[in-house]
């Protein structure tokens, strides 16, 4: 394996290395401190914290006006490069992504909201599924082309969603705002590479996401939206693949408590599996409790439980005696 003599260097004098990296951050830095990254990072504070987007502040000029965005961006672009090309190991001081395709690179985020640049290399794209979160959204098309389509999602049955959809040229100057609960953006085709800046802010208390299926429009899988929700779920999950029985009360007791729906739901299910009797009493509990936002899911549960199961009729008059 051949390895370059300059990066064979690096092992026995680190100093190139840090010198390279202090270059990248004097030039982030640079950009964070003139005037219009300062104001347009002071809005995005604000913004993640739930206040609106200021109206004539810089944050929403780049997205609900051509050529802001374009400039703040082209700035930062110019200003590393330049570091890029004068300082051969340096290594942006983002956090990034890339798929082979798609790459993705967060600028900042502070609070509920992330700022990030987007690129799409030339090509066809195919989506299997369409996701809707809670939240919303703000497109800037900065460059190259492409074609869409806006869905939306209009309730269904709640085992599966109906879509309607309007087609959209992206071209450089494009400007996109989506309420992601009701509204997905499928990009399926980029003609030239084509580079978007966007915004992104969670709601305080997000709802389910919902990701449905594009062919069919079946419901695939929902997930809490709050991310420690969701460390909780996969917590969960994991204790019922472990068969910790010992954590059926504590199941138990959030199935029946207050919280997020579906935690509340998955812990349901884990103690069912668990500690049947445990379990069955939590499931009996939510079903006999119109109020509460599971009674409907729980009632028809236990229907079946006791259809597919007679003998938890015993287990249930046992309950209810207690």
């Amino acid at each position: 394996m051949h390895i370059d003599k300059d990066i064979a260097a690096l092992r026995s004098n680190r100093a190139p290395q840090r010198s390279a990296q202090k270059a990248v951050h004097t030039a982030w830095m640079g950009w964070r401190e003139d005037e219009a990254g300062a104001t347009m990072l002071r809005e995005l504070e604000e913004f993640g914290g739930g206040a609106p987007l200021t109206q004539g502040g810089v944050l929403e000029g780049m997205f609900m006006q051509s050529g802001k965005a374009e400039h703040l961006i082209g700035d930062l672009s110019q200003r590393m490069c330049a570091c890029f090309k004068a300082n051969r190991f340096a290594q942006a001081p983002f956090r990034n992504g890339f798929d082979g395709r798609t790459g993705t690179t967060l600028l900042s985020r502070s609070g509920r909201a992330q700022l990030l640049l987007e690129s799409r290399d030339p090509g066809d794209y195919a989506h299997k599924s369409r996701v809707f979160s809670d939240g919303v959204r703000y497109d800037a098309v900065l460059g190259g082309a492409g074609e869409a389509r806006l869905f939306h999602l209009h309730k269904g049955d709640g085992a599966s969603g109906h879509f309607t959809h309007e087609a959209l040229a992206l071209r450089p100057g494009s400007r996109l705002s989506l309420d992601l609960l009701n509204q997905s953006l499928e990009v399926d085709r980029v003609h030239r590479r084509m580079v978007t800046l966007r915004l992104v802010r969670s709601a305080q208390t997000p709802e389910t996401t919902k990701e449905f299926c594009t062919d069919t429009g079946v419901l695939m899988q929902q997930s809490a939206g709050n991310l420690a929700t969701s460390r909780l779920e996969a917590i969960i999950a994991l204790l019922g693949r472990m068969k910790r029985t010992d954590a059926a009360p504590q199941l138990a007791s959030i199935a029946t408590g207050d919280g997020d729906v579906s935690l509340r739901w998955q812990a349901l299910r884990e103690c069912l599996g668990m500690d049947t009797a445990k379990g069955f009493a939590a499931l009996c509990q939510l079903a006999r409790s119109p109020a509460d936002p599971l009674f409907s899911d729980a009632a028809a549960l236990r229907a079946q439980l006791l259809e597919t199961y007679p003998q938890l009729a015993d287990l249930e008059r046992t309950l209810c005696r207690a």
